[in-house]
């Protein structure tokens, strides 16, 4: 579902507008000035709205900063669940990140915006892992729906989606440390390759 979908409501359209607004804003502030140069006051004067606002849609200041893409997570958990039995549940989660990494690269400069503040904050990275951690879990949710099990007992959904994860990892780095010369989708598709081929060698 997003913002332009005729079933979201003209309010909540808006609502998703200031939320959006106060997150680019204060994502820009902090990769241009600092972290500790930006405050909640100067973000909502730049967007227009009132610090009350502001804590209507996050807790902090670095919540705004470290905003995932909105229903992202979500998506990704429908078509875990929704696609073909037959398929396996690595090749599914494949195709499903990949659906989400093309709102990465079409958003690359939210992404090394994110990044810039990251490595000038390092202090920001356990609450960022933190944020990640929340939709990681959901992850191993639905993977544990779809395999019929209980992912507090069973380890495929956790060992399959720390695996599928740390593909991507490694080809976001990659697509950004090479000044995006290759798509995003290509280093995916390697990345998920290779992991193939690791099972296969373990197997023989």
């Amino acid at each position: 579902m997003t913002p332009s979908d005729p079933s979201v409501s003209l309010r909540e359209r808006k609502k998703r507008a200031t939320r959006d607004a106060l997150a680019t804003a204060a994502l820009r502030m902090a990769a241009e000035r600092g972290l500790d140069q930006v405050t909640v006051e100067a973000v909502t004067a730049e967007v227009g709205v009132s610090v009350r606002t502001f804590f209507n849609y996050f807790g902090h200041l670095e919540d705004a900063i470290l905003v995932a893409a909105p229903d992202s997570t979500a998506r990704t958990c429908r078509a875990i669940v929704g696609a073909p039995p037959e398929r396996s549940t690595l090749s599914v989660l494949r195709e499903a990140i990949a659906e989400e990494l093309t709102h990465i690269e079409d958003g690359h400069d939210r992404w090394e915006l994110q990044c810039t503040v990251l490595g000038n904050s390092p202090s920001l990275f356990p609450r960022f892992l933190a944020a990640r951690g929340a939709d990681e879990q959901a992850l191993i949710a639905a993977v544990a729906e779809r395999l019929d099990v209980d992912a507090r007992t069973d380890l495929r959904p956790r060992l399959l989606v720390h695996t599928a994860l740390a593909a991507v990892r490694s080809a976001v780095e990659l697509w950004t440390a090479t000044g995006r010369t290759r798509p995003l989708r290509a280093l995916h598709d390697e990345a998920f390759a290779e992991l193939a081929a690791v099972a296969g060698a373990l197997r023989d």
